[in-house]
């Protein structure tokens, strides 16, 4: 099995991407469900979807070669 590590730069760039998938994320649930949603329902779907996409964010991300170096 190999080994990679991550440039800073890949690491600051995946951060500031995940923070803007994170408040999309937060944004599209609160217009959705807040009107007719409590606040323990919305923080629920709000971690469930977050997973969710944190999931995906970074299998994307594993497919990306850019800013990492084998080991």
């Amino acid at each position: 099995m190999r080994s990679f590590t991550e440039t800073k730069t890949r690491s600051m760039v995946k951060a500031i991407f995940w923070r803007f998938a994170a408040t999309a994320n937060s944004y599209i649930i609160l217009e959705l469900l807040n009107k007719k949603s409590n606040n323990l329902k919305l923080a629920i779907v709000m971690n469930i979807t977050g997973l969710v996409i944190f999931y995906s964010y970074e299998r994307i991300w594993n497919k990306i070669k850019w800013g990492k170096h084998e080991i």
